[in-house]
């Protein structure tokens, strides 16, 4: 069995996903993206943003001959909306899966760390029932420029300060998850690439597809390695 699992691509804003994932999806017999693949999606009835067609019919033909899985990140809303266009699993938030008898937990990760409460009560308030069905009374040329300018915004906070202390909350989570029986987690959001072994487990953080070019491969034969594709 051979397994990618690769995040935070934030498309359109980058196309290396698509050229990464057009040249290895073959390779592999699952495909695990772990969120924040789009800079911005919303899952609509009836209406997808023209840009994302290129990576989204790139998907489709992903999901025809390969299990994909996607979770839902920050930079995403109704996104089992995108199950209309391909064939693919999509997780809300956690996600606890049996690799080769390896117990591995998998989640995006944004809602780890507890202590930013500006955070979750901000991001709790965007994806609440009554948000979204605002949002969806909203023309998708206005919800887009919106969203352009919350991300920009929340960059420039990020920037201003250390990550929020989500890493240290990721490693923290990764500790209690492996001291409870998991032997592999593996999370994204924070855009750091980590690999770190913790007494007989396994903590990995997939980094980002948009400045670090980094992934995650698991082979039968090999194990879990951390990989960056700007260096093959």
């Amino acid at each position: 069995m051979k397994c990618l699992f690769v995040s935070d691509a934030h498309y359109p804003k980058s196309d290396a996903i698509v050229r990464f994932l057009s040249e290895k999806y073959t390779n592999y017999d699952t495909i695990y993206i772990l969120g924040d693949l789009f800079e911005f999606f919303y899952g609509y009835d009836s209406f997808v943003y023209s840009h994302h067609l290129r990576l989204i019919n790139l998907l489709a033909q992903i999901g025809k001959s390969r299990r994909l899985v996607l979770f839902e990140g920050n930079h995403e809303y109704r996104f089992e909306g995108i199950k209309r266009y391909i064939e693919a699993d999509v997780v809300k938030e956690f996600l606890e899966e049996d690799i080769d008898g390896f117990r591995v937990v998998l989640s995006h990760g944004d809602t780890i760390d507890k202590k930013d409460i500006f955070y979750r009560l901000f991001r709790g308030f965007l994806k609440s029932r009554p948000t979204l069905t605002l949002i969806n009374l909203l023309p998708a040329y206005l919800l887009f420029n919106l969203s352009q300018k919350a991300s920009n915004f929340s960059k420039r906070r990020i920037k201003s300060k250390k990550y929020r202390g989500t890493e240290a909350a990721c490693l923290e989570f990764a500790q209690r998850k492996l001291k409870k029986g998991a032997d592999v987690v593996i999370l994204a959001h924070t855009h750091t690439p980590v690999f770190k072994k913790i007494n007989n487990g396994l903590y990995i953080n997939t980094g980002d597809f948009f400045e670090n070019f980094s992934y995650v491969e698991y082979e039968t034969t090999k194990g879990f390695f951390l990989k960056r594709w700007n260096d093959e």
